[in-house]
């Protein structure tokens, strides 16, 4: 018979009394003590002055970051003007007068951008006539209405529910829309030194450079958290790659979840290890090479960023000698564009499948195999 005392269930046979109900009763009381929520309605003028006046956090460290377009912005701007029902929005109150969004980033920050006229309309279908202006090209009659009559309803969860509480409401209500990806559901599931150090190592500038992210609105790379993924991929793979078997899904969710709580001067000595092992790739590669394909007929780098190949460079580039890789660079770039134009094999281990280990361990063991027979 299954033990359910541990979930404050009592599994005594012999017990026919009220005893087990009231442990129960007790135990769901004590859940739904957890979660104290308030509810408020805002119209979309307080909204937006609490959101410039930093009352709002739109972007909490467990927060995904901005993906909605002009076009899905505008539709939300439509959708008011119809009277058109909004889902309400859920706020963490992180301190007195202090909130962080838990679910309505998206929302939240598309109603800022038109009023404070940021955006301009786009793709709408019913009112036509506002594509292509923002806020303040509309007659004032038109934005006192929109500020103050239309209103979106907030969830606030309160200061004395469980502090972790929020992580887990946040991934419950992301289970709709545009689903989170494998990264999202990691910043918001693993928070702590570990995990910051990812998000500020995938906003680095150096890094960003490497990627070709020249505008965060504009590239899904960034949107999307690739970039911290390949942070992530580094630090869970950089000394055990040689034995990759495949399950990087899982690899990645395990070093998260084995190393949520890592002490920071370990956190800065595998970042470090990652922006030094970046510079060596860059001075190899150049920022036009770095994480790219060879186009042999073009004699050029392809534009798009390849993970495969982010891997096996920084695998390779990890623990050589700086100086050793710059004074080797020439025959290092040659041999590396001759892998495009007589290696079948290597072809398919970045195009194709690139996650299962035959693939994954031949690309990177050629890399590794062009900077040992060169410096």
């Amino acid at each position: 018979m299954k033990d359910n005392s541990k979930n404050g269930l009592k599994n005594d046979i012999e017990d026919t009394g009220n005893s087990g109900d009231k442990s129960f009763v007790d135990f769901l009381h004590k859940k739904q003590r957890e979660l104290v929520t308030s509810t408020v309605d805002y119209n979309l003028e307080s909204i937006s002055q609490l959101i410039n006046k930093r009352t709002i956090d739109l972007a909490p460290k467990y927060q995904r970051r901005f993906r909605w377009d002009d076009n899905r912005k505008s539709k939300l701007i439509e959708s008011f003007l119809m009277n058109v029902p909004i889902p309400p929005i859920f706020l963490n109150e992180d301190d007195f007068g202090k909130y962080s969004v838990i679910d309505g980033k998206q929302r939240l920050s598309a109603i800022n951008e038109y009023l404070t006229g940021k955006l301009s309309l786009s793709g709408l279908e019913i009112f036509t006539d506002l594509n292509g202006l923002n806020f303040f090209d509309v007659p004032l009659e038109f934005q006192n209405s929109l500020k103050i009559r239309a209103n979106v309803r907030a969830v606030i969860i309160l200061r004395q529910s469980d502090k972790d509480i929020k992580y887990e409401v946040f991934q419950r209500l992301n289970t709709g829309g545009v689903k989170l990806n494998a990264q999202e559901i990691r910043n918001s599931a693993f928070p702590g030194k570990l995990n910051d150090k990812i998000l500020e190592l995938s906003e680095n500038k150096f890094f960003h450079s490497l990627l070709g992210i020249k505008s965060k609105s504009k590239s899904k790379i960034y949107q999307e958290m690739r970039d911290a993924e390949l942070v992530l991929r580094f630090f869970a793979l950089k000394d055990s790659w040689k034995n990759y078997a495949g399950g990087l899904k899982k690899i990645l969710d395990s070093f998260m979840d084995d190393n949520q709580t890592m002490a920071q001067t370990k956190v800065d000595e595998i970042a470090q290890e990652f922006t030094e092992t970046l510079e060596k790739v860059q001075a190899i590669f150049g920022a036009d090479g770095s994480f790219r394909r060879w186009i042999p007929e073009n004699k050029k780098w392809k534009q798009q960023v390849s993970a495969p190949l982010f891997d096996a460079q920084m695998f390779a580039c990890y623990k050589k000698n700086k100086k050793k890789l710059e004074d080797s660079k020439t025959k290092i770039l040659s041999d590396f564009k001759k892998l495009f134009t007589s290696d079948k094999e290597f072809l398919q281990s970045i195009e194709s499948s690139t996650a299962t280990p035959n693939r994954f361990l031949y690309r990177t063991n050629k890399l590794n195999e062009i900077l040992n027979n060169n410096i």
